[in-house]
């Protein structure tokens, strides 16, 4: 099993320590752009993960990865750096299972930690793996979310992987065949989010949270601190301010690929030299069995033309990676012209105005920007160049409010939208330009038109509920109405409530414990929530909005004894889904027309004066349930204005708890506005106490975004 299918270079050198931790280094600084804010990454993880197959690519990786490890210890005395290697045992053939035995024990003789990750397929009813449509792309999905997994659970942020310099060239060279062009044939990146983890808490785009405050946002400069899950080290005040702050997710896995400038044969002389055994896969060499696999043996036997040859590839990937990051540069200053007026990601709004079709001294035309511009390769058709820009800008922010991954919309879908938001040419005033609503990469564009009232004293283009367009070229963005019967829900099955324990006065107060939160579950592709329900305490109060909310559920009298623990063991389901109309229908009639006073009967002065106080308790209720429901709306007219509204996340009770069918549920909150149903915590006053008070706790995060279009668009 050991050995190489290939043979050995006369010019191959193997790979040593030095150079290996100088391209480690230098790849790992490419991890900035990914962490939020700006910060910047460290020089190197303590922790870094391995996926190791087998090969010469991946065994040589893992010895040079352990050599840094080893130097690192004696140099720094840093214990606290390890390698963790990961073998992917795929269950597809009888083999595997002492292939990946095998490949373990060479690492764990070369002394690093090691995993073996067995992949769980679907069942089928042939038992045969080979009728699972497409096979390779389904054991790549189930590959990554182990590998995934792994690092999540060893706290790795990092998982490095052996690509090389001849895996890159044979990528481009398919992307070529495949009609890919421009950034398309920038070959392998050297770091990368892992892939095919979506929806993954802790994996992909998600473990920590950055705090973003609006109101700063909004001015000259914006400001973010940042927090780990589970570990907040700010002070009181900073506390404080973060509670008008906005959660972001950030984190996750990254993939990194040190060994792209090496071709494969420097891996191999790394084996030879250092004794480190490896398998050969012929199936690797076989150039009728893929694509890939003839691209490879003409590339080895050098049948292509000079054009197509490893060099030329080479120059070709360098010029579309220098393509994508002017591309990036001429973005983020056409960012710069569009200024942010308002944001409200917890209702996920946000109003933008872009540049103007008439240049001024502060705002220069968006064609300023390719003569402004020095280029690695300057363009030779500017005006099909800047509409490209324009396209990956308007991306850009799309992805901001979208409820789609990144990038998952190709940017040729954005073209023929560009000119709505980036106009060309001055309009005449004859003919002034149409806007009308559109819907582009799950976002509902709406024009805000100039009008000639005096701007509003607020910033903000929402007040008391209505748009207020007082900016030329200016459009709310939010995300696009849902489809009907297709709105998402998503079900929590939290754990049991603890039993409340019983007062005693003799005994000090019991240590408040964190409750049970179920794991963090992504709705919507745009909002991070995990719950917990916990007995509320005596002095529980629905009065103000707040990150939990009491209600109560039916349970037995306390009398009944052997009843008591009955409710405490129940699971209370919950689901999150968008806010309905039929929710605020219900809240409407609460402060609808009152009802005709019934006419008095006479009777003696005592039921006369019972009735009374009954009917004054019933009036004083209604009318503090009345003002419960004003506050309500007048609060989510100003955060959700206008149609959005029904876009935002509604927790609720599944109504297959507490008999109210499995087609209904019990509308609880709004979470992402703190926002509690009112009337819905309102039980009867007469059988209150038959009942058991429970709290809902929330916490919530806006979805990764890139917070550097945010910072661009605020910078004027």
């Amino acid at each position: 099993m050991a050995g190489s299918g290939l043979a050995r270079s006369a010019n191959a050198a193997a790979i040593n320590g030095p150079q290996f931790l100088e391209v480690l280094q230098r790849t790992w600084l490419e991890s900035r752009r990914f962490w939020a804010g700006g910060e910047t990454a460290p020089i190197l993880p303590r922790k870094i993960g391995l996926a190791v197959s087998g090969g010469a690519d991946s065994m040589a990786l893992a010895y040079l990865c352990k050599q840094w490890e080893r130097n690192h210890s004696q140099d720094f005395g840093d214990r606290d750096v390890s390698v963790t290697a990961f073998v992917v045992d795929h269950k597809a053939r009888k083999e595997s299972t002492q292939e990946a035995n095998t490949v373990s024990q060479w690492l764990l003789q070369m002394g690093i930690k090691t995993q073996i990750l067995e992949l769980e397929w679907p069942q089928q009813s042939s038992g045969s793996l080979s009728n699972i449509t497409a096979f390779e792309t389904h054991a790549r999905r189930l590959r990554f979310q182990a590998l995934g997994n792994a690092c999540r659970a060893q706290q790795i942020e990092v998982l490095l992987m052996g690509h090389h310099q001849d895996d890159n060239v044979e990528t481009t060279l398919w992307r070529l065949c495949s009609g890919a062009r421009g950034a398309g044939l920038a070959g392998i990146p050297p770091v990368a989010r892992i892939p095919e983890c979506h929806g993954l808490y802790g994996v992909s785009e998600s473990g920590y949270t950055a705090f973003i405050q609006p109101d700063k946002l909004l001015g000259p400069r914006s400001h973010s601190t940042h927090q780990m899950d589970g570990h907040n080290n700010t002070t009181n005040e900073s506390k404080a301010h973060q509670q008008r702050a906005v959660p972001i997710s950030t984190g996750g896995i990254l993939i990194c690929r040190p060994l792209l400038s090496f071709p494969k044969t420097s891996l191999i002389a790394t084996c030879h030299a250092n004794n480190v055994q490896f398998v050969s896969d012929p199936t690797n060499f076989d150039p009728t069995l893929t694509p890939r696999n003839a691209i490879r043996s003409l590339l080895s036997s050098n049948k292509f033309p000079r054009a197509l040859q490893k060099p030329s590839i080479l120059s070709l990937a360098q010029k579309s990676q220098d393509l994508i990051n002017d591309s990036r540069h001429l973005s983020n200053k056409l960012l710069q012209q569009c200024k942010l007026l308002d944001l409200s990601l917890a209702s996920g709004c946000i109003a933008i105005q872009f540049p103007s079709s008439f240049p001024s001294s502060s705002q220069p035309s968006p064609e300023s920007l390719l003569t402004a511009t020095t280029f690695s390769h300057p363009p030779q058709n500017p005006t099909q160049r800047l509409h490209h820009i324009q396209s990956l800008t308007l991306r850009r922010i799309t992805e901001l409010i979208s409820p789609f991954p990144e990038n998952h919309f190709p940017l040729r879908s954005f073209e023929n939208f560009t000119y709505n938001v980036f106009p060309a040419t001055p309009p005449s005033k004859s003919q002034p330009p149409t806007t009308t609503p559109f819907t582009l990469g799950g976002v509902l564009f709406q024009p805000l038109s100039s009008k000639k009232s005096p701007p509003s004293p607020s910033h903000t283009p929402f007040k008391d509920g209505q748009l207020t367009p007082n900016h030329t070229n200016t459009w709310l963005l939010t995300r696009q109405p849902f489809m009907r019967h297709r709105h998402p829900i998503l079900y929590f099955p939290p754990p049991p409530p603890p039993s409340t324990p019983k007062p005693s006065s003799s005994l000090p107060s019991p240590q408040i414990e964190e409750p049970a939160y179920t794991p963090w579950k992504l709705w919507d592709n745009r909002y991070w929530f995990r719950f917990a329900i916990v007995p509320a305490a005596p002095t529980s109060s629905s009065s103000s909005s707040s990150s939990s909310y009491t209600f109560s559920l039916p349970g037995k009298s306390p009398t009944q004894n052997h009843h008591a623990n009955q409710i405490s063991q129940t699971i209370i389901p919950l689901l999150v889904r968008p806010l309905m109309q039929s929710d605020l229908q219900i809240l409407r009639r609460a402060i609808g027309p009152g009802k005709k006073k019934k006419k008095k009967k006479k009777g003696n002065i005592q039921s006369t004066q019972l009735a009374g106080e009954i009917e004054t308790a019933a009036a004083a209720a209604a009318a503090a349930a009345a003002a419960d429901v004003t506050a309500f709306f007048e609060l989510l007219d100003r955060e959700a204005p206008g149609q959005s509204r029904f876009t935002i996340p509604v927790v609720a009770v599944d109504g297959s708890f507490g008999g109210l069918g499995q087609n209904s549920d019990r509308p609880v909150g709004l979470p992402t506005i703190d926002l509690w149903m009112p009337l819905a915590q309102r039980g009867e006053p007469e059988i209150s106490h038959t009942k058991k008070l429970y709290t809902i706790k929330w916490e919530w995060k806006y979805k990764m975004i890139g917070l550097d279009s945010l910072e661009l668009m605020s910078s004027l």
